[in-house]
């Protein structure tokens, strides 16, 4: 074999050696984290199965949008992130082997019954849900008939963990550790502040001051009328600039479920959120 050829085997063989070193890193490093137990919080959760319980849940799970990423039937499916497939779990199978408090903790605190992290569920947008709110979802979701099969536990691929190592990618308890709740504007807005929390929440940020990329600050004064905001939430007809595709698939399968009277609500916080945004910003122009 000739010096060049030998030279050229052995820089393959360390290049080689190394990328293996390199992944053994990024798999032990990210299953540490992915493995972390968190303490348990308490759930107080009160679950009665009746008819208008159901009914309520029924349309609580629609507005926060659990089809996007559940299904439209709520049977899970596949969730694409970083080249890594992962199953959402069936929701008309899987809360059945659980505790009522093992569900809450899920929705409001990204925790699995082990205390390990859930990966995508939004719990920074779903801790607002009250008590009551929970109790009806539960009920809803133990009433569902069974669908289709039980999908395998998340797996996560080889760029999924190295985007939770350098960030790009962060577990539920991670980024619901970081969450700030939306600004609050007085007792008179609170009700379109606590719908906005968890039906925005999830693509706008837990403040709705935008999260990296997906949903920009959720300004409306100067953008939508009052008119025009419920053409958006609830049919869809969307007026901004750029890629709109999923605000407009969620409105027509999810928000449309909004009453006027809600989509005022929202509406009516949004405006007085930025009139108190803009008036801090202004306040400490002059300082």
């Amino acid at each position: 074999m000739s010096r060049s050829k030998l030279f050229l085997a052995i820089g393959v063989v360390v290049a080689f050696v190394a990328i293996a070193a390199g992944c053994q890193v990024i798999m032990s490093r990210s299953q540490a984290i992915l493995t972390a137990r968190q303490g348990l919080p308490p759930s107080r959760v009160l679950v009665v199965r009746t008819a208008e319980a159901e009914a309520r849940g029924a349309r609580l799970i629609a507005i926060a949008a659990c089809s996007g990423c559940h299904g439209s039937d709520l049977s899970g499916g596949p969730l694409h992130m970083f080249a890594t497939q992962v199953y959402t779990p069936n929701l008309t199978i899987q809360p059945k082997s659980l505790s009522d408090a093992d569900i809450d903790r899920a929705i409001r605190a990204g925790l699995r019954p082990d205390g390990t992290s859930e990966l995508a569920m939004p719990a920074h947008a779903y801790r607002a849900f009250t008590d009551d709110e929970i109790a009806a979802i539960i009920a809803r979701l133990r009433a569902l008939p069974r669908r289709g099969i039980a999908l395998p536990k998340p797996n996560p691929g080889l760029m999924l963990r190295a985007a939770l190592l350098v960030g790009a990618f962060k577990t539920e308890t991670e980024t619901l550790a970081g969450a700030r709740p939306p600004l609050d504007a007085g007792a008179r807005f609170e009700t379109g502040r606590h719908l906005a929390a968890f039906s925005c929440g999830r693509c706008h940020g837990s403040d709705l001051g935008g999260a990296g990329g997906i949903g920009p600050d959720m300004t409306v004064r100067g953008y939508y009328s009052r008119a025009q905001f419920h053409g958006l939430i609830q049919r869809g007809d969307a007026i901004g600039e750029g890629n709109m595709a999923l605000m407009i698939e969620t409105a027509q399968t999810n928000f449309s479920h909004f009453t006027d009277a809600e989509v005022d609500a929202i509406y009516d916080y949004l405006d007085a959120r930025d009139r108190i945004l803009v008036a801090k910003a202004a306040a400490a122009n002059r300082r």
